[in-house]
């Protein structure tokens, strides 16, 4: 993936320095001075070569700020543009429609020492101008990078997110399957005791069967012994009455 990304990066510099137009020296006014400036077109964001613009001057430790319509650094050492205190003009503009969108970045700078020659400064501006396309090239691929290494880590804290509800339901389908198995091994059991009590009744009608058997052979019995009973007492009653 990181390979990736710097190849990606590497053939957006190629690219874009292909595209990128020559320096065109022009005149623009700062305040009420027409002054030497120098322009280039890049095919790119130019919200993107604003931030490219602002970074470089951060790492050149100057402050910039806001004056005659340009993101100024007011009378400040810039050793690449001029020994002494001068003033830098920076401006990134946008031009053009939908595809056709070009950023246009203006840069002058004026001299605070009369003794400096103007034509020596505004050749050191150039020089900026054109070092600053590969600027924008690098700090466009550097973006681009940090875009996808941050898509890389929340791709990967995605994945282990994922991967974590992935373990939680192994998990809940582990316990899952526990529990059905432990619900048929008391399936099983309840079968067993079923079949258990089944047989159990079976056995108790048998016997009831048998005992009813027995109850009636017992019930003849019994009306017999009845019958010789009366059949004694009436003899004796027999007897009794011949007695007398």
């Amino acid at each position: 993936m990181v390979k990736k990304v710097i190849a990606l990066a590497l053939a957006a510099f190629i690219g874009t320095s292909l595209m990128a137009q020559s320096v065109q020296e022009t005149t623009v006014m700062v305040g009420e001075k027409t002054v030497t400036a120098y322009t280039v077109s890049l095919q790119k964001n130019a919200d993107m070569v604003q931030d490219a613009m602002n970074q470089r001057l951060k790492e050149a430790k100057l402050k910039t700020k806001k004056s005659e319509g340009y993101l100024a650094v007011l009378d400040q050492v810039f050793a690449e543009i001029s020994q002494t205190s001068m003033s830098l003009y920076t401006k990134v503009e946008e031009q053009g429609k939908r595809k056709d969108k070009v950023a246009v970045v203006t840069v002058c700078a004026i001299s605070n020492d009369l003794t400096i020659s103007q034509n020596a400064i505004n050749s050191n501006v150039r020089n900026f101008v054109q070092n600053f396309v590969q600027y924008v090239n690098r700090y466009e691929a550097g973006q681009q990078m940090e875009a996808e290494q941050a898509n890389l880590k929340k791709a990967e804290k995605a994945a282990g997110k994922a991967a974590a509800v992935v373990s939680g339901l192994e998990s809940d389908i582990t316990k899952a399957q526990k529990k059905i198995e432990d619900r048929r091994k008391d399936i099983e059991k309840y079968q067993q005791k079923i079949a258990e009590c089944e047989k159990e009744i079976a056995d108790l009608e048998k016997s009831i069967e048998k005992n009813s058997g027995k109850k009636a052979e017992a019930e003849k019995k019994s009306a017999e012994a009845q019958q010789n009973v009366k059949a004694v007492e009436g003899e004796v009653e027999k007897y009794r009455q011949m007695s007398e």
